[in-house]
């Protein structure tokens, strides 16, 4: 199982046809009895099409304190 923690999502440019967005998180899993955090934050890349924001680039960077990643498994969003 899976818990996520977002933070405020940043707009770092923008113009009437395009964006871009900050978005520190935070996630814990728990998987056979034992947790383990992950932090970082989430870059977007978005353009208004037909009239709607549709993400056009997305970017997760990932830093870990505890050690290097055994496996990852969650699907980002």
């Amino acid at each position: 199982a899976t818990h996520h923690l977002l933070g405020a999502t940043l707009i770092e440019q923008a113009n009437p046809t395009s964006l871009s967005t900050y978005t520190p998180f935070q996630m814990m899993e728990v998987r056979r009895d034992k947790v383990r955090h992950f932090g970082g934050s989430y870059r977007h890349n978005w353009v208004l099409q037909g009239g709607q924001w549709k993400i056009l680039f997305q970017r997760v960077d990932m830093f870990n304190a505890q050690a290097s990643y055994d496996y990852v498994i969650q699907a980002w969003i």
